[in-house]
C-alpha cells in the first residue's frame, strides 16, 4: 500500500480513471474511451467484499496487481488529509477489514476504486449504488460472477416507485433520474428500464 500525494494522483492515477470517468459525479457520470459498458450495483456501500473480490479475480486474470482508491467528490477543508491509495491485491484485506487508521475516511465519503491499466473503475454513491464501468472484456467476464447484474438497477428504482406512490410526485426528488439513466444506459436502454420500472409517466427524457 502507498499514499499518494495529489501531485503524484493527478501524474500517475488521474488519467488512468479519465479513461473510464471524466467526472466525479456519482449522479450525472461522463464516460471515457474504455468505458465500453457500464453497469450499476445496488446495494453497494464501500468496501463490499464480494464486488471487490470479484473485481480483483477478473482483473488479475487481465494482467492488474493493484487498484488505486480516491475519494471523490470532497469539499477540500483539510489540505493535508489523505485522499488517494495505491493498494496491491496482496494488501487487499487490510481495504476490506475497514481499516479507518489505514485509509481515513474513504469509508464514509464517496470513493472510487479503479485500474492502473484503466480498463475497469467503480464509484459509489451515498445512495448505495455503484457505477461500474469498463472495457466490454472486463465487463462481461466480471458479470459472469453476478447473474443479475442487469436487473439490480430496477431494485434501485423500486425505491423512487414506492416513494411516489406513498408520497407523491411534489415530494420527491426525481428530475436527475432521467439524465442520469441516459448518462448510463443510453436513450433507448432508459427508456426501457422506466417502462418495466412504471416510472415512464414521471421520469423525463427529454434534452
Amino acid at each position: 500500500m502507498r499514499i499518494l500525494t495529489d501531485k503524484e494522483y493527478y501524474s500517475e492515477a488521474e488519467p488512468k480513471l479519465r479513461q473510464l470517468f471524466l467526472n466525479e459525479n456519482p449522479k450525472l457520470p461522463q464516460f471515457g474511451s474504455n468505458a465500453e459498458e457500464v453497469k450499476l450495483l445496488y446495494e453497494y456501500f464501500p468496501p463490499d467484499v464480494e464486488v471487490v473480490n470479484a473485481l480483483i479475480s477478473t482483473a488479475s486474470h487481465m494482467g492488474d496487481s493493484s487498484l488505486y482508491l480516491s475519494i471523490v467528490n470532497i469539499v477540500d477543508f483539510n489540505s493535508s488529509m489523505t485522499k488517494h491509495w495505491w493498494i496491491s491485491f496482496e494488501e487487499i484485506s487490510t481495504y476490506l477489514s475497514i481499516d479507518t487508521n489505514a485509509f481515513g475516511l474513504s469509508y464514509q465519503l464517496e470513493s472510487v476504486i479503479f485500474s492502473p491499466q484503466g480498463k475497469w473503475a467503480l464509484m459509489s454513491s451515498f445512495e448505495r449504488y455503484a457505477i461500474l464501468a469498463g472495457t466490454q472484456n472486463f465487463i462481461q467476464n466480471f458479470s459472469k460472477h453476478f447473474s443479475d447484474i442487469d436487473r439490480q438497477i430496477f431494485g434501485y428504482l423500486k425505491i423512487f416507485r414506492e416513494c411516489l406512490n406513498m408520497d407523491g410526485i411534489e415530494k420527491v426528488n426525481i428530475a436527475w433520474l432521467g439524465d442520469f439513466l441516459k448518462s448510463v444506459y443510453g436513450i433507448e436502454k432508459a427508456e426501457e428500464i422506466l417502462k418495466v420500472s412504471e416510472l415512464e409517466k414521471y421520469v423525463n427524457l427529454m434534452p
